[in-house]
């Protein structure tokens, strides 16, 4: 159905109902005056309207004075238009079966509070009656019945020569309750669906359109929806009253999957998390694959809780950890979702679960930090001999920092005696080990190994890996080695004092306190170790992109009051693992076994680069331009020179597209940057072909002051 203007166009003036004519001629039809029972007068005048709508978008539609007039400027009715079953419609049309006039002309000639109803169109007139027929006088049938009454038009020549007039004599209400129901002519500047369903949120939630054509109504549903006409057109039933419930489920949820509006967002969030519960067909969050749906479910998340604590208990589980964290007055997210639908919307809003269970190496039970001063001495002598023994084999560092810990009595089922933090480079002990020296020994030793291996660089540095097992090794190597190397069987950082009954000095676990500290501050984390090494192996553009990136990162969380990278990121629907390939870039072409390594959706790379406050073109090129000869093809001479695949190529107008808009350095490296995505700038192995990358990212750490 064509879309109505933008302004819609005023009302013509209709003519009158015309008196009776004298040359009328009848034609019946076999229709018993009961059929399509449930339809109404309303419903009838809604066919019409749709109908006439059809011919002409501009088509008035007007009561007055006890008469509902609608006019267009079609075609007319042709005359096989009066033969049931024939139709011109098309797709993009309402009717499809050549049944509607004839039904709502049934319809209203059977209602009593409808007066007369006349068709004048090009050539003829006519109006329908019901009166009783003669088809059935012949049929060698016993009937006891009345004699049924059927449907006839009663039609005569006009001179009419365009167009169609129906007039219908109703009352105000009637005709107001049809025009109700025609989005044409209720919804300003109103554009039919067509790809998928529109969600409508004003007005009474239920209604079901299709083609701006009320069909049915449901008051399960959270909010109203038109279907477009191509696609729903032929899963109506024949008088299209309703539209088939597992195709209308489809609609719903395919068109709310598809949503970015805030607005839609917000209302069925709100639903989900609050009540009432939502039907099952708008229960749709697990069919959402689109990133842009799922950075604006994000955005309406950080609307909602800016903090960091916030997690959810789906279904009941972890009830107990719930209950701590709400003491905590950390916020506990719950849902009227089924247990499975709960967990796939908390990820969609970027909402932890509860935690159930505390890893060994990633503690989320409480646990206390003890100062010195809360150590015993005996302890604290125990402590100093085990790290001193440790030192005096592995070097002064062996141990990272060494604190001591005490945990909650709600963690005391984890029963831990230490454990090692790559991330802050700590190895604690627990207060109760340090009663024993041999358990204070054993922990030493086995939490020195998780160190060792985390800080060579391997991946599977915890409990039970094979590079945990190849560290412990080599310990145990180096203190056999020791065995057989007499010179060497000494302990240089041991406060032998401390062990003569002298008390250890005010704040300190070793001898030499300041010695400690200063070798600290000297050496460098884990995690900045694996960086380094990680930027000196990457290309030049990811390198200078990783240290503006996170210099960005850091002005983030200030500027937000957060306290974590994972939650800035989580803002804009970016997961860790995709800040990790900006921020701890590979080189060219690396690929990983398992999950991903590079970027190539322009649309993420954007979502990341307004958090940051870096230009999109310019973060996304940083990153990916050293893949665009390489990316899914086979490598080879001929290979690189050539125009970039699918999906770069597919990003790269739009990309350009942005450089240009930019203007100034980065306008003037659009052409440049184009000749590369076309295969048309000559690739060299040192990388001088990235120039123009390099420029726009020189020129924005310019802009960033950085």
């Amino acid at each position: 159905m064509p879309a109505r203007p933008a302004t819609p166009a005023t009302p013509r003036r209709l003519p009158a109902v015309e008196t009776e004519p004298t040359d009328v001629r009848e034609l019946p039809y076999p229709i018993a005056d009961d059929y399509v029972k449930d339809w109404t007068a309303q419903r009838a005048l809604v066919e019409l309207i749709a109908n006439a709508l059809d011919e002409d978008p501009h088509a008035a539609v007007d009561w007055n004075d006890g008469t509902l007039a609608i006019e267009d400027q079609g075609n007319g009715i042709p005359r096989t238009g009066l033969l049931l079953g024939a139709t011109h419609k098309n797709d993009r049309q309402i009717g499809q079966f050549g049944e509607g006039k004839k039904l709502a002309a049934l319809v209203l000639a059977r209602d009593p509070q409808v007066g007369r109803v006349q068709f004048d169109t090009v050539g003829y007139s006519f109006t329908p009656v019901l009166k009783p027929s003669s088809y059935l006088t012949d049929v060698p049938a016993t009937d006891d019945g009345p004699q049924p009454l059927v449907l006839h038009y009663r039609y005569w020549p006009t001179a009419r020569d365009r167009g169609t007039l129906i007039s219908v004599e109703c009352a105000k209400e009637t005709a107001e309750e049809a025009i109700s129901r025609i989005r044409y002519l209720t919804a300003p500047n109103y554009r039919p669906p067509q790809d998928h369903a529109e969600v409508i949120l004003d007005g009474q939630p239920g209604r079901i359109f299709v083609g701006g054509i009320l069909v049915s109504r449901d008051s399960r549903f959270a909010a109203s929806y038109d279907l477009p006409l191509t696609t729903a057109k032929g899963e109506q039933n024949r008088d299209r009253t309703i539209v088939d419930g597992a195709a209308l489920e489809e609609h719903i949820r395919r068109a709310l999957a598809a949503s970015t509006d805030p607005a839609v967002i917000a209302r069925f969030v709100g639903r989900a998390l609050n009540g009432p519960r939502l039907s099952a067909a708008e229960t749709y969050f697990d069919m959402i694959q689109d990133f842009a749906v799922r950075r604006a479910f994000r955005d309406h998340a950080y609307s909602l809780w800016s903090d960091d604590d916030v997690y959810h208990n789906g279904a009941g589980a972890a009830v107990e950890g719930e209950l701590r964290l709400q003491g905590r007055g950390v916020t506990c997210v719950t849902s009227t979702l089924a247990q499975h639908m709960h967990g796939v919307l908390m990820r969609l809003l970027g909402v932890k679960p509860v935690p159930e269970a505390v890893a060994h190496h990633d503690r989320q039970s409480p646990i206390f930090w003890l100062k010195l001063d809360d150590v015993t001495v005996e302890r604290r002598r125990t402590l100093d001999l085990a790290c001193a023994v440790f030192r005096s084999a592995f070097g002064i560092g062996s141990l990272g920092t060494v604190k001591v810990y005490r945990e909650a009595e709600t963690s005391a089922r984890y029963c831990t005696t230490g454990f090692y933090d790559p991330s802050s480079d700590v190895t604690g002990f627990s207060d109760e080990t340090l009663d024993d020296l041999m358990e204070t020994l054993r922990v030493a030793f086995h939490e020195g190994g998780h160190r060792r291996a985390a800080r060579e660089g391997r991946l599977s540095w915890s409990d039970g890996g094979e590079d945990f097992e190849v560290a412990m090794d080599a310990l145990g190597g180096r203190l056999l080695s020791l065995l057989v190397t007499p010179g060497q069987r000494r302990l240089p950082f041991l406060d032998a004092q401390a062990w003569e009954g002298v008390d250890l000095p005010d704040g300190g676990y070793l001898a030499d306190r300041q010695q400690m500290q200063s070798l600290r501050r000297r050496q460098p984390t884990i995690t900045q170790v694996r960086h380094a090494k990680q930027l000196e192996a990457a290309p030049e553009p990811r390198r200078l992109l990783a240290e503006l990136a996170e210099h960005r990162m850091a002005a983030v969380l200030t500027e937000r009051g957060m306290k974590s990278v994972e939650k800035a990121v989580g803002t804009v629907a970016i997961n860790m693992r995709s800040w990790g390939v900006i921020a701890r870039p590979k080189p060219a072409g690396y690929r990983r076994s398992g999950g991903f390594t590079c970027i190539p959706d322009y649309r993420k790379a954007t979502a990341l680069a307004e958090l940051l406050g870096i230009h999109p073109p310019v973060l996304y090129l940083g990153h990916i331009a050293v893949e665009g000869p390489i990316y899914n093809v086979r490598l080879g001479t001929s290979s690189l020179n050539r125009p970039w695949n699918k999906p770069l190529s597919t990003h790269m107008p739009h990309v350009i597209a942005d450089l240009r808009a930019l203007g100034g350095p980065y306008g003037e490296q659009a052409d440049a940057i184009e000749a590369m995505s076309q295969g048309r700038t000559p690739y060299d192995a040192e990388g001088a072909w990235l120039r123009p990358v390099i420029d726009l990212l020189n020129a924005e750490k310019q802009r960033l002051n950085y």
